[in-house]
């Protein structure tokens, strides 16, 4: 089970498309690294993976649970905010097969995990911050 936390904001790149990027929607790199960092500066435990073929894929580990945390992004494509746009970071909790078929240790909105990216986005300013299932 994935939980969205959706936000919109001008502050990263959603207009240059980088030499290095898989294709053309490959943004997220400094909204990771920012996020990451926002995340370990609240004692998570955080790093930047990589660039996937949607964004970008990082992890983290908090009250006892690690994840998998990956960003992406869609520009508005406004002429005056080329980089103004939606960004999504996406939180995945990892479980083991037990926890699987049992159906325990389920990602939720109440997770410490969800509650301070919302707050971080939210802090920071981001307009429309919402958890999305």
């Amino acid at each position: 089970m994935i939980v969205s936390v959706t936000c919109s904001t001008d502050r990263f790149n959603l207009s240059v498309v980088g030499d290095d990027f898989i294709n053309e929607c490959c943004y997220g790199e400094d909204f990771s690294r920012w996020l990451v960092a926002s995340l370990e500066s609240q004692a998570v435990e955080a790093n930047v993976l990589c660039m996937e073929d949607f964004g970008w894929a990082n992890t983290a580990k908090e009250a006892g649970n690690s994840y998998l945390m990956c960003v992406g992004g869609v520009a508005d494509k406004g002429p005056d905010h080329p980089n103004r746009g939606q960004w999504r970071v996406m939180l995945e909790r990892n479980r083991t097969l037990m926890d699987k078929i049992l159906g325990k240790n389920k990602i939720s909105a109440e997770d410490p995990l969800v509650k301070k990216v919302v707050q971080i986005l939210t802090s920071a300013g981001f307009s429309q911050v919402e958890i999305e299932f």
